[in-house]
């Protein structure tokens, strides 16, 4: 567990960046800073590694002041993901994963065999061990950067933007990796965004800052989607704030109907292993949005009926296949008839009874 006491920061020249913040960070879970810039969020993810050192209150780490540890043991054994990376360029994949167990003394052989496993973990093939990053692309970089991350098994995870400079595309794929290893491992995360949708998607617990770090509210996303404790934190969390709810919500009980030889017109087209390819209909040929309703939201259900031509969303299965459709009227139904999720008891401003957040639904 991490807790900030008081914790500031002043700089010589009387610019405040945090102002006497008090958060409770819980073991296992990812707790989410995310405000706009210059808000203080990364200040104070930096203060968990004495990257910055507060010039008021404390921060401890399972009960220890940091200002108290060595600063280079207490870095090897807290894991730090940065925007692009970080990786050193002279050095090869393998050994960039493999750095801080080797700065903790393992020999070469385990500290490699460690970042072998390690890269397996993050979804890279073993070939990428031998390259060095610059053969890498942006989002394979930021993979190996997890694992190294990772390597030393630290119970401690702080991310400060990792996925900001990749593509949108890329940055979900990245997303949904992190959220599969932080359900494999129960790290820790302490992760720092200016993006609500990753903050909603990825965060146990979501943090929105206020100028000098200062907490406007504290909540599982859930209650700050639908309960934002004043007019700036709705503000910030834009107008479409009921849609970001949707994903929230799971698609399993949007009705399915079987397979049709055709919809008003457009034929689904499908390939040898039955995975939808296109929507036909004479010579036009469009995209087939797909959901899968054991692990999707609602909103992705909405998104693929809405942009389907013919207004069916095609369901698949876990290997991608269809199993079905669904109609907009369909999605609309069951966005009607599936409940919010219920958060847990607490008071959503307040860090030290913070609720626990309700798991998303297919994030």
């Amino acid at each position: 567990m991490i807790r900030f006491e008081g914790a500031a920061k002043r700089h010589p020249d009387g610019t405040v960046a945090v102002r006497g913040l008090d958060l409770e960070v819980p073991a296992g879970k990812t707790t989410v800073l995310v405000g706009p810039s210059g808000c203080g969020k990364t200040t104070i993810l930096r203060m968990v590694n004495r990257m910055v050192v507060p010039t008021a209150g404390r921060v401890l780490l399972d009960g220890t002041d940091v200002a108290g540890l060595p600063a280079a043991r207490l870095r090897r054994g807290i894991g730090y993901v940065i925007q692009q990376a970080g990786l050193f360029p002279h050095r090869r994949v393998i050994d960039n994963v493999a750095t801080v167990p080797r700065l903790l003394g393992w020999d070469r052989k385990r500290a490699r065999a460690r970042a072998a496993e390690l890269l397996e973990l993050v979804g890279l093939p073993p070939e990428t061990a031998r390259r060095y990053p610059a053969q890498l692309s942006g989002g394979q970089q930021q993979r190996v950067g997890v694992a190294r991350a990772l390597a030393a098994d630290p119970p401690v995870l702080l991310m400060d933007e990792p996925f900001s400079a990749v593509d949108p595309l890329v940055r979900s794929g990245l997303q949904e990796e992190l959220l599969r290893l932080q359900a494999e491992l129960g790290k820790t995360v302490l992760f720092v965004t200016h993006d609500i949708e990753e903050a909603i998607r990825l965060g146990d617990r979501v943090v929105v800052l206020r100028e000098h770090g200062e907490i406007a509210q504290l909540s599982d996303p859930h209650t700050l989607l639908t309960a934002p404790a004043d007019a700036g934190v709705a503000a910030f969390l834009g107008r479409d704030r009921g849609l970001r709810g949707l994903g929230l919500r799971g698609a399993a009980a949007v009705p399915l109907t079987p397979l049709q030889p055709s919809y008003d017109g457009w034929e689904l087209l499908l390939d040898q292993d039955g995975r939808p390819e296109h929507w036909a209909r004479g010579t036009e040929r469009h995209p087939a949005p797909a959901f899968a309703p054991a692990r999707d939201s609602l909103r992705a259900a909405l998104d693929a009926a809405l942009l389907a031509a013919p207004g069916h969303a095609v369901a698949v299965d876990a290997d991608g296949r269809a199993v079905g459709t669904a109609s907009r009227a369909a999605v609309v139904e069951a966005l009607a008839t599936t409940p919010a999720p219920t958060p847990a008891t607490g008071t959503a401003t307040a860090p030290a009874d913070a609720p626990e957040r309700v798991p998303h639904a297919g994030r």
